[in-house]
This record gives structure tokens, C-alpha cells and sequence, in this order.
């Protein structure tokens, strides 16, 4: 640890880089832990009482968590988007079903209706 409660920046890039099917279930819990009490001594502690190396690192993963809160809710409105196309592409299909069967009927008729004019004359 750099600063008091922090976690050396170079111990979360080892972190990140060791895939996790490498890593023990006491690592990844000890990983978790460390990385809650980091976040928190992170956000509570003022930039001027931290090392330029833990400032630096604080922003990194600032913007990290803004970015992907960025990704989420753009995801959720994307899936709105869709869902909406879903939606109007169904009503299009109910709407050409509905005049495709009118027109069949129509022809089926006027097709009937002209073979028994045929018939009676």
C-alpha cells in the first residue's frame, strides 16, 4: 500500500493482468476486499493528502466507472430503441396481414362474383 488504507497501484495492474481463472478463491475475495477499502479511502480522502501516483489512479478509475455508467445507460436506452422498433415492425405486419387478406377476399369475391354472371347469362 502507497498511501495509508490504499492499494499500490502496481498491485492493481498485477491484479487486472492475472486472468481470474488463475487466481484462487482467497485471492479473489482478498482482491474484493482490498478494492472496497481503496474506493472508499479513495473517494474520502482529499487530492492534497494523496501521493501523485493514487490521485493519478483515482481518476483512472473515476473515469472508468463513469464510462461504463455511460455504457449502461446508453445499453438500457438502446434496448428501449429496439424494443420500440419491435413493437412498430409488429404493427406494420398486423397492417399488410389485414390489407393482403382484404385484398384476397376482394378478389375472391369479385372472382366469384363474375362466375356466377358468366354462369346466368
Amino acid at each position: 500500500m502507497s498511501d495509508l488504507g490504499r492499494k499500490n497501484v502496481s498491485d492493481k495492474i498485477s491484479e487486472a493482468v492475472t486472468p481470474e481463472s488463475q487466481k484462487s478463491t482467497l485471492e479473489k475475495t482478498k482482491e474484493t476486499v482490498t478494492d472496497k477499502v481503496d474506493e472508499f479511502a479513495g473517494k474520502n480522502t482529499p487530492d492534497n493528502q494523496k501521493s501523485f501516483g493514487q490521485t493519478v489512479s483515482d481518476k483512472v478509475q473515476a473515469g472508468h466507472d463513469d464510462a461504463k455508467e455511460a455504457v449502461n445507460k446508453d445499453q438500457a436506452t438502446l434496448a428501449d430503441t429496439v424494443g420500440e422498433y419491435v413493437e412498430a415492425a409488429k404493427e406494420q405486419a398486423a397492417n399488410a396481414a389485414e390489407y393482403i387478406s382484404g385484398v384476397v377476399t376482394g378478389g375472391a369475391e369479385g372472382a366469384k362474383k363474375a362466375a356466377d354472371d358468366v354462369t346466368k347469362k
